[in-house]
This record gives C-alpha cells, sequence and structure tokens, in this order.
C-alpha cells in the first residue's frame, strides 16, 4: 500500500474487492527483500533508463554509485571536461550535456531525480573527483587554499544527499595523497557516521600496509571504514594473508573502528587499462602520460619497474603476468578488432615485446581503455565472504564501447546459483542477508528487510529456475527465473518481462 509493506504474516486475510491482479501467487518459491548493490559505476547509466532492465532482470531493487572515488560530480568548472574523459572507461559517456550536471553533487541530483527509473539510486561522492575539481590531475599536496575548496564540495556534497565518501587511493589523483593527507581532506567527516567506502592503495604485495593506512585514517577520524572490493592479487599472496587482514579488522575492531567490506563473486576483476602503470607515470592527466608512452627512455624505466615486485603500489603486470589481463575496450582502428584478447596475445600478433604492446594500446587510445584481469582465488573470495562482515556487490563498470564484465549483467543471481544451489557453501538466509539487509546498514539506507511498514522492495523466485547468461564471451544476457521484482510495490519483472514502472527513488543520506 502506498508503496509499503502493509502487513506481514502467516495468513493475512485478503479483502472479498481485492483485485486479483493484485495477488501473486509465490508457492514453492521464495520471497526476500530486492538485492541492493553497494558498488556500482553507473553514474551515467542512471538516465535514460541506462540499465535499469539489466539490473532489475537480476533482482536488483537499490543501486549505488560514485564507486572508488570515481564519481561524475562534484567535478567542479575548471577541469570537467579533463575529468569526464578519465572517467570514461569506468562510467562511459554522459548521453546528455555533462557540464550542466557534474560541476556539483547538487546539479547531479536534481538531474537524477528528474529521471523516472525503475531502481532506486544512492550516490558516493568521490574523494579522487572532488581533488581533481580543485586541482586537476596535478602531483603535490594541495595548498590550504585547496584544502578549504575540497572541504566545500564535500560539505556540499553531503548536504545534497550522498551516503558516503568513496575513496580510490589507487587512482589518480588520489594516490597523491599520504596518510595525513586524506585525514586533511576528509576532516568534514570527523565524528560523524558517515562512511568511507575505499578502494584501498594496494591489493598486491603491500595490502596489510594498505589496510593499516586506511583504519588509521578511519581510527583518528572516528568515522566508520568500508573496503571495498576486498581480495589479495597474486599467488603469492593468498591462503595465509587474508587470515592476517580479518585479523586486522578484528583487532580494530576492539580499538572501537567499525569495519566491515564488500566483494563481488568472480575471479576476474575490471578496471583502467592505465591502472597498470606505476603511480608516478600516471601524474599529470591524459596529456602527460601520453608523452612519457611516446618516449622510449621513458618506456624503458617503466618497464624496469613494472618487472619487479612492489609493496608500494599494485604491480598487476608482475603479479598476473600479461596471459592474465585482457584489453576489453578499444576503440582505435588499429587495435579495436582485438577487443577481448590479452595484451600476451595482442603482442604476439604484433610481433613485439608484451610491454611495448601495453604502451602502444594506451597512446593510441588515450587511455580510454578497461581492462579484465584474472587476479584472485576462490578459496579466498569464499573465506571473505563467509565473514559476517561481508557484502556482495558487482563492481560493475560501464566502459564506453568494448565488453562489459559479465559481472554487470549477473553478480548477485551468481551467488545463489553457483554457491547456495549447486556448490552448497552458503545457506540461503546467509546469502541473502549478505544483499539485502546487511548493505542497507552499511550505508544507512532504510531498505532491504520485509517488514510492516518497510518499502515493498520484493523478489519471488523458485532457486531451481534461476539462471545466469552472462559470461566472458557473451556478457550481455540478462538472467532469467524470477518470478516477480517488485520496486515500490510496483511489478518491475514478471516472469521474465520486463514493465519499467518507473517507481524508483532517490535514496538520499541523512547525513547525521
Amino acid at each position: 500500500e502506498n508503496g509499503k509493506i502493509a502487513e506481514v504474516g502467516t495468513h493475512v486475510e485478503i479483502p472479498a474487492d481485492f483485485p486479483k491482479e493484485r495477488v501473486l501467487n509465490a508457492a514453492g518459491g521464495y520471497i526476500t527483500p530486492g538485492f541492493i548493490d553497494i558498488h556500482r559505476h553507473g553514474d551515467w547509466q542512471a538516465f535514460g533508463n541506462g540499465d535499469d532492465q539489466l539490473l532489475n532482470r537480476q533482482g536488483l531493487t537499490t543501486v549505488v554509485n560514485g564507486n572508488c572515488g570515481l564519481s561524475v560530480a562534484p567535478a567542479g568548472k575548471k577541469f570537467e571536461k579533463e575529468i569526464a574523459g578519465f572517467l570514461s572507461s569506468v562510467t562511459g559517456n554522459s548521453k546528455s550535456r555533462e557540464t550542466e550536471m557534474m560541476s556539483t553533487m547538487s546539479s547531479y541530483m536534481s538531474a537524477l531525480e528528474k529521471e523516472g527509473r525503475s531502481v532506486n539510486t544512492g550516490m558516493l561522492a568521490g574523494n579522487g573527483t572532488i581533488r581533481a575539481g580543485v586541482k586537476g590531475y596535478a602531483s603535490g599536496k594541495l595548498s590550504k587554499e585547496e584544502v578549504h575548496q575540497v572541504w566545500d564540495a564535500v560539505e556540499e556534497s553531503l548536504v545534497a544527499g550522498v551516503l558516503g565518501i568513496s575513496l580510490g587511493i589507487a587512482y589518480a589523483p588520489e594516490f597523491e595523497y599520504d596518510r595525513d593527507g586524506l585525514v586533511e581532506a576528509l576532516q568534514p567527516l570527523k565524528g560523524t557516521d558517515i562512511p568511507v567506502t575505499v578502494h584501498i592503495r594496494n591489493e598486491g604485495d603491500g595490502i596489510l600496509l594498505a589496510l593499516q593506512e586506511v583504519i588509521s585514517v578511519a581510527e583518528e577520524l572516528k568515522i566508520p571504514l568500508h573496503v571495498s572490493h576486498l581480495k589479495c592479487i597474486g599467488k603469492k599472496n593468498w591462503g595465509e594473508t587474508p587470515v592476517r587482514i580479518l585479523q586486522l579488522f578484528d583487532q580494530a575492531a576492539t580499538r572501537g573502528v567499525k569495519v566491515d567490506f564488500d566483494l563481488y563473486p568472480y575471479l576476474t576483476g575490471s578496471t583502467q587499462l592505465v591502472h597498470l602503470l606505476p603511480p608516478q607515470f600516471q601524474e599529470g592527466g591524459t596529456e602527460a602520460i601520453c608523452a612519457r608512452l611516446a618516449d622510449q627512455s621513458c618506456r624503458r624505466e617503466i618497464t624496469k619497474v613494472l618487472k619487479q615486485p612492489s609493496d608500494i603500489f599494485e604491480n598487476i603486470v608482475e603479479l598476473a603476468g600479461f596471459d592474465m589481463i585482457y584489453a576489453s575496450t578499444l576503440h582505435t582502428e588499429k587495435f579495436r578488432s582485438y577487443a577481448g584478447q590479452s595484451i600476451a596475445k595482442i603482442a604476439e600478433q604484433f610481433e613485439q615485446d608484451p610491454y611495448d604492446t601495453l604502451y602502444d594500446i594506451l597512446l593510441a587510445e588515450r587511455c580510454q581503455v578497461t581492462m579484465l584481469d584474472t587476479i584472485a582465488s576462490e578459496e579466498d573470495m569464499l573465506y571473505f565472504l563467509k565473514d559476517s562482515r561481508a557484502n556482495l556487490i558487482s563492481d560493475a563498470i560501464y566502459p564506453a564501447g568494448g565488453k562489459y564484465h559479465p559481472r554487470v549483467y549477473g553478480a548477485f543471481p551468481k551467488l545463489l546459483t553457483d554457491y547456495v544451489r549447486d556448490k552448497k557453501v552458503f545457506f540461503i538466509e546467509d546469502a541473502i542477508y549478505k544483499m539485502t539487509a546487511k548493505p542497507a546498514g552499511v550505508l544507512g539506507i532504510n531498505r532491504g528487510i520485509l517488514e510492516k511498514g518497510m518499502p515493498a522492495d520484493i523478489n519471488i523466485f523458485h532457486l531451481d529456475k534461476l539462471k545466469v547468461h552472462a559470461d566472458f564471451e557473451k556478457p550481455d544476457q540478462y538472467c532469467t527465473g524470477f518470478d516477480y521484482v517488485l520496486v515500490g510495490g510496483e511489478i518491475a519483472v514478471k516472469q521474465d518481462e520486463y514493465r519499467n514502472p518507473q517507481s524508483g527513488r532517490i535514496v538520499r543520506g541523512s547525513n547525521k
């Protein structure tokens, strides 16, 4: 009634005049809260019903964008075009005039408010975008004036209704912050219950140091910490390191630091290809990076660094190898036909060194390339996911052109089909909790529970009928098997038919 759950019980009397078409038969199936994905990069997809159907078709009724410090707003005015270009390999491109929405979070949220979505949508403000809006992608510490501009942007975003601040310390320009710089930039959050969601500085050899850094930041500021897409990159970091990570979280909890985390149910990740370069070679933005890549002596320097292990930055080339790194979005005539192939395989066809192939691709594509990288262990993934602090996410990115990762279309049902139904790793109740009430609690979203008075976001399905069709060969395939998906009490999906009820709402933070 009025988009809310009016009654829950073992027996509910249905009035005689109640329309029969409003009675849904769930016999033999499951009734769950609508799934909540608190880590997506669909900032531009939220417009023009860009990803509404693929979300609802996998049971998602609420999503949160703006993750990893890479939100499209608030970008300010001075560097907005450069920021839009940098983000395009993650968020894609706007279908409308970007500058009208990007400058402030309130302008973005106002535009979003006018959209008739079939999914509820929340936002995080990206700390990287905030810094880039003040200083661009230039290196160095912020001046006092620039720090105050960062604070103004954080506070404006909180007033606009973001659910928290996201960090992407592994990415430009945020890797310019040291630990104290992060504390300074996040001062407006001090002593609040507003969370920071963090893509840490290093998920490889330096993961323990990177986690200690952000725990220290959260502890000093007395704010909740949420670690994004937790994983250990590289075989040498599998097995023992995850145990030490959860011990770190336990120790933080004893000191009063609230820490939790999320992860996706895949062993292959996806991010910007330029992220393979050492941080010092990513400084200054696209033009500066391309100038370095065009310099043969600079290429030799980069290669020398990439061939060595590092606990300072996330050296995916050394940890995974070019056989496990795939260029998934390519636009130029020279490279377009190689989309989806590994850097090693592309190099072989060009009869050249894979390091030079990497640099050639980045230079030709102006760094606007997305990669897939197989980097994780299933044993580690399940070890993390079984922890009570774990939330399920997709980390879906929407690069302009090329292939998506299958997690865009199928991450949430994959947990149910692969690890509840087929492999019986989780009880269904535990899996559903990690997809609904748990993530709702992390960001203070008043959803995710089937209870009188709660928003009527509801999934009905038979577990044996659920199917995830998206794979790495054909990732853009809808899930099937949902009997019904309701958003705000309106039917969004009926027997795999999408109805687009436009009953989604903007989810705003209370900023307590």
